[in-house]
């Protein structure tokens, strides 16, 4: 009879239910406790098998001599199985050690309770003494290599006692012999004879069941392998990262469509290797092959660039691989293309570089910007100043004058004269002032260049800078009057002139200092050219000197703000200003008005006068 046993159902049909995984020995332990319930079911009927064989071997076949040894072996078969079945459910699902060490545990209780079994009934004579070579394959299958040999030979041990036991009439452990009628042999006996085809059949038809459970955990595993071989290799040929398997004799072995562009890519022009791949690559491939020390680190990456249409940039790492003992089963290589990586973190080195600039560059027009405000306060103030002593300055201007006519020494007189004149200059400048000061407008009108030129000039004289330069204004009596806004005119003039005195003090004493201005007409154009004998400029500075807030200056001297404003002014005019400067020589600004400006939108009024009310752009705006 099948005392006890354990199946791994691993290995038996999946209609039935189980699951396991094989480890390393050849024992399933991933679902052993799952596997150990089941086995538990099975032991219930083992129960029932042993105390319906008692029965029938006492009441059907009387062939016992003792029955109640049979019940106390089931009954602690029983009671053992529950104690299985409460410590399985308790902690072996979740700890794998435990399991084994229950599976093995109820290996060896199930051969002690089978040995006891088979002493009450008839020791070696028993013809189901072939249950002991199936709890060894039941356990070679179920447990771990290095615990299914323990069991064999404790089933080699128990049948040795029970057979010591037989040849010493029950010496050992008593003698319990069937009651068989012994004429002409026991195989004479009809009883035992019944038993014994029992057994051989029950011996058959679980040699079957075991051979087909080895036989569908074998298909079984060989699909699962196929199976996770296409799934590997599918996800392998999707993966973005080129992917290169070589043996250890330097053997190609696997190489993914990632991994094959880089061979496309290589293949077909000079210095690359003969598969096809890039020199570095190869090169490491073959290092690794060849197992110089030194030359190819596993761990340490590599970069190499294709060659084609669009090289890439291709960072790899390799791998080694090694199968059960430690074998070496080659090297993989997986590449990863960095080239968008790259590039992307070029570009944004540069932006960040470029928003820094610009962060610099809003600090410093943030200064220029104060500054300039200081410097608008400040002309406020000096115009309000310049009002307030126009008034002192005709009181003395009247006061001079009577003197000087009350007077009747000449040289008296000649000094009453000489404060007049004095306090007249006082008046100009002052006059000068706050007309530069007074807010502009917008109102055109036929002016005269010449005098825009001196009134600009007579201010740019009472600077301390213009203090050891020679100005010169040469008038152009052939000259028209122009259709301009004059405020305009003079601001730019301004700006021009005050970026020469600038550049004429940064050249130092002892050099030609001059500032020319000369005007022309050409083609119905009126040309006013403005040269310093400066430190000049260089093209780069030249060509970007129109731009907003740009200066060579220092903070406090410049605000990058008059070139670009004049250039918006005489644009306005439709007129056009242009540098020519070199390094060392001067600069030379050269600044062209058209005779009359938006012909097409204006009247024409006779030079000299104002034009018709119609026509005036007094509100129109600067844009």
């Amino acid at each position: 009879m099948i005392q006890s046993g354990t199946i791994s159902h691993q290995h038996l049909p999946a209609c039935w239910g189980f699951r396991g995984s094989p480890d390393g020995n050849g024992g399933v332990h991933g679902s052993l406790a799952e596997q150990i319930l089941w086995l538990n079911s099975l032991r219930w009927v083992a129960v029932a098998v042993v105390v319906f064989g008692t029965l029938a071997g006492t009441y059907l076949f009387p062939v016992l001599v003792d029955s109640r040894p049979l019940y106390a072996a089931a009954l602690v078969l029983l009671a053992c199985n529950a104690a299985y079945v409460a410590a399985a459910r308790r902690r072996c699902r979740t700890e794998p050690r435990r399991a084994v060490v229950l599976a093995m545990v109820q290996m060896e209780m199930d051969l002690l309770i089978l040995t006891a079994v088979l002493l009450f009934s008839g020791g070696p004579a028993n013809p189901f003494c072939l249950f002991y070579v199936f709890h060894v394959i039941l356990a070679t299958i179920i447990l771990p290599r290095h615990l299914s040999f323990p069991v064999g030979l404790t089933a080699i041990a128990f049948f040795g006692l029970l057979a010591v036991n037989e040849l010493n009439t029950g010496a050992l452990l008593g003698h319990y012999p069937l009651q068989l009628s012994a004429g002409g042999g026991v195989w004479r006996n009809p009883v035992y004879g019944l038993a014994a085809y029992v057994a051989f059949t029950c011996t058959v038809m679980i040699a079957q069941y075991l051979t087909r459970i080895v036989i569908v955990r074998m298909a079984s595993k060989e699909l699962e392998a196929a199976r996770s071989s296409n799934l590997l290799r599918a996800i392998i040929n999707a993966m973005s990262e080129g992917l290169i398997f070589i043996t250890p004799e330097g053997e190609l072995s696997l190489c993914n469509p990632a991994a094959q562009r880089w061979r496309l890519d290589g293949a077909g022009r000079g210095g690359e290797s003969a598969g096809g791949f890039p020199v570095m690559l190869a090169e490491h491939m073959a290092a690794l092959a060849g197992g110089e020390p030194g030359q190819a680190a596993p761990d340490k990456p590599i970069e190499f660039c294709t060659s084609g249409a669009r090289p890439r940039l291709i960072v790899a790492r390799s791998c080694p691989v090694t199968g059960g003992g430690g074998v070496p089963l080659g090297y993989v290589i997986v590449g990863q293309d960095l080239t968008e990586h790259k590039r992307l973190e070029a570009d944004l080195r540069a932006r960040t570089e470029q928003v820094t600039a610009i962060n610099e560059t809003l600090k410093k027009s943030q200064v220029r910007l104060a500054q300039r405000e200081k410097m608008v306060a400040l002309g406020q103030m000096a115009a309000g100043i310049a009002h307030e002593i126009g008034n002192p300055l005709t009181s003395l201007s009247s006061v001079a004058q009577y003197l000087g006519r009350k007077c009747q020494d000449p040289d008296q007189k000649e000094l009453c004269a000489v404060v007049n004149h004095h306090v007249g200059r006082i008046s100009a400048i002052l006059r000068r002032m706050l007309n530069h000061a007074r807010p502009a407008s917008s109102e055109y009108t036929w002016v005269n260049v010449n005098g825009v030129v001196e009134n600009t000039l007579a201010l740019i004289r009472l600077d301390p800078r213009a203090a050891g330069v020679t100005i010169t204004d040469t008038p152009n009596t052939a000259l028209p009057t122009v259709w301009l806004n004059p405020q305009n005119l003079e601001q730019c003039l301004l700006n021009i002139a005050i970026n020469a005195l600038d550049a004429l003090e940064a050249k130092g004493p002892g050099h030609d200092r001059r500032l020319e201005v000369v005007k022309a007409l050409r083609d119905e154009m009126v040309e006013i050219r403005i040269h310093d004998t400066g430190v000049g400029m260089s093209p780069e500075v030249c060509r970007r000197a129109f731009e907003s807030f740009f200066t060579t200056k220092e903070i406090s001297k410049g605000t990058g703000l008059g070139l670009f404003v004049s250039y918006n002014l005489i644009t306005e005019m439709d007129g056009t200003i242009d540098l020519e400067s070199q390094c060392g020589q001067g600069t030379t600004a050269i600044i062209r008005i058209p005779v009359r400006a938006r012909k097409n939108l204006l009247a024409d009024p006779a030079p000299g006068t104002n034009p018709p009310p119609g026509d005036s752009v007094a509100n129109e705006p600067c844009y």
